[in-house]
């Protein structure tokens, strides 16, 4: 089964501003795209437009030659995009997400792909969102991957699981 690695919104004002735990995700993504890469899976970047003031990919991050880099300014990675239509000319049927921010940009990413007919697995311990003031992060991972975990066609694994 063709998979895809989808990197949701590693980006450096995203990193700086918001996120409570870079030296946890920085490392599981990076994990995530060197196994991706190593098994043959198709790795695409998707940004958010509306992050600034640095929209950039975080310098841990360059996408290699061939791989596909998409703009949004959605929290669904699916709106504003021709990624339905590239994962199609990929062969893609099984998608892996992770990155940021778990209940916006990787909650609606994971729904619509699983309601476009994909297989989805959620990188549980390769996601994260912000924790400005005060906020519970790590439960809002948790949640998200409990959540998620629920729904017909997604399935939630450790990162270490995925492509080994």
């Amino acid at each position: 089964m063709q998979t895809a690695l989808l990197v949701i919104d590693m980006q450096v004002s995203l990193l700086a501003d918001e996120t409570p735990n870079p030296g946890e995700i920085v490392p599981a993504v990076r994990a995530l795209v060197a196994a991706a890469r190593a098994t043959g899976a198709d790795v695409i970047w998707i940004t958010d437009t509306r992050v600034g003031p640095d929209a950039a990919l975080i310098p841990d991050f360059v996408p290699d030659e061939g791989e596909l880099v998409l703009e949004t300014g959605q929290c669904n990675a699916f709106a504003e995009t021709d990624l339905e239509a590239e994962l199609t000319i990929f062969g893609v049927e099984r998608l892996v997400v992770c990155g940021m921010q778990s209940d916006a940009c990787i909650d609606a990413t994971v729904r619509a792909g699983a309601a476009n007919g994909f297989a989805v697995v959620l990188a549980a311990d390769a996601h994260t969102s912000h924790g400005a003031e005060g906020r519970d992060w790590r439960a809002v991972i948790a949640t998200t991957n409990e959540t998620l975990a629920a729904l017909e066609r997604v399935r939630v694994l450790p990162a270490a699981e995925i492509f080994a």
